[in-house]
């Protein structure tokens, strides 16, 4: 009897949490996992945890990021229900949503499909698929929202971003704040602006993020876009076509377990727009500190909305930071689908008061189109 009553619990938590999903009841969904959480405590599931030794000395934060001293079990097991319900809300919703409708370029040669258009900032382009878990600033605003508490920061950036395969130019501008409370945030926004033939639009993003403790802590954000091309036909006239247009939202789960490794779990587009410019993406990064002065990582993507299967979407990259005032950047990615070849770079400058980027990303297959984007930050703490 005593076996087999988990069992019993876990089939009734799976099948009410189905049900949860399908109606996007955030509130149903916590109150499942609060009793999971209650589950697992009768069973004394986190009595192994409960040495310092093996699990609380073990998550610091380095010192610019650190807030106070540990992290217990106490705090990971209350603050689970709430952790959970944010990621599987956004993961299941984006299953649900795939299935609604047909996949975007289901009926096209995966070479033929449009590219993913990211919010992507100069130092994400450098490094691939943007080096997710170890992004702060401007890039956790874009990339992992979650970061945004890292830093104890207060930056303003514009950028000029230049994309050869939507024939347009983006400007834009971002704020981020995680130095006047503990709560993290940030608002950024982008116009697009081409000639005759083109992107044309806006886009724009806001973020929040909450610290549970030295190495965990969440972040969800949601995004408005209304994006058109207008391609210039045989005939001299002019096509205008929709590429986008609505809100959807990110949510991501960002881990340090030891100070120099960082893991990022994220959902991102996971309200589905039904474009693949803007596809549902699931996945996670991890990032490796090398001292203070360098950072390795890698990205592993799955794009769930734009074909009849997933796409995987790999990235990786490096990044130095010469006589720490001079970062340099390499990354790499490959869209599996697509059979999508890219080679990145970028450097920059920063000290206590200004930063700049410039970056450059270059196809090695497909039509390979060229994207250069620089960024400016001002430093206000």
């Amino acid at each position: 009897m005593h076996v087999e009553q988990p069992i019993v619990h876990a089939s009734t938590f799976w099948r009410e949490a189905i049900v949860s999903i399908e109606c996007f009841d955030a509130c149903r969904v916590h109150s499942l996992l609060v009793r999971l959480t209650g589950l697992l405590d009768k069973h004394k599931f986190w009595t192994r945890f409960e040495s310092p030794f093996n699990f609380a000395m073990i998550v610091r934060q380095p010192r610019m990021h650190r807030r106070s001293a540990l992290i217990t079990p106490t705090q990971i097991r209350s603050r689970l229900p709430l952790f959970g319900c944010v990621l599987a809300c956004a993961g299941l919703l984006a299953f649900a949503s795939r299935a609604d409708a047909a996949p975007p370029c289901a009926e096209l040669e995966p070479e033929a499909c449009p590219l993913q258009l990211h919010s992507d900032t100069a130092r994400g382009i450098a490094l691939g698929t943007g080096l997710r878990a170890s992004a702060v600033s401007t890039s956790a605003l874009a990339y992992n929202p979650a970061a945004l508490v890292l830093g104890k920061l207060y930056h303003l950036e514009g950028s000029v971003d230049y994309m050869s395969s939507y024939s347009g130019v983006a400007l834009g501008a971002g704020i981020v704040d995680s130095s006047t409370s503990k709560v993290g945030a940030g608002i950024a926004f982008r116009g697009f602006v081409s000639g005759d033939e083109g992107i044309s639009g806006i886009d724009g993003r806001a973020a929040i993020a909450f610290p549970f403790a030295d190495a965990v802590s969440i972040g969800i954000g949601g995004r408005y876009l209304n994006l058109d091309y207008e391609a210039l036909l045989m005939n001299g006239m002019t096509e205008e076509t929709e590429l986008v247009e609505g809100f959807t939202m990110d949510a991501s789960i960002r881990v340090q377990p030891v100070p120099v490794v960082s893991l990022s779990l994220l959902a991102a587009n996971f309200i589905n727009l039904d474009s693949a410019a803007v596809p549902v993406l699931l996945g996670g990064g991890a990032a490796f500190a090398i001292a203070d002065i360098a950072s390795i990582g890698a990205d592993l993507l799955f794009d769930v909305s734009t074909f009849d299967s997933a796409a995987v979407i790999f990235g990786a990259g490096v990044e130095v930071l010469v006589a720490q005032v001079a970062p340099i950047r390499l990354g790499y990615s490959f869209d599996t689908k697509r059979e999508l070849h890219t080679l990145s770079g970028g450097a920059g400058y920063t000290d206590r008061s200004v930063g700049f980027d410039l970056s450059i990303q270059q196809q090695l297959s497909l039509e390979k189109d060229t994207r250069v984007m620089g960024a400016f930050r001002y430093y206000v703490r």
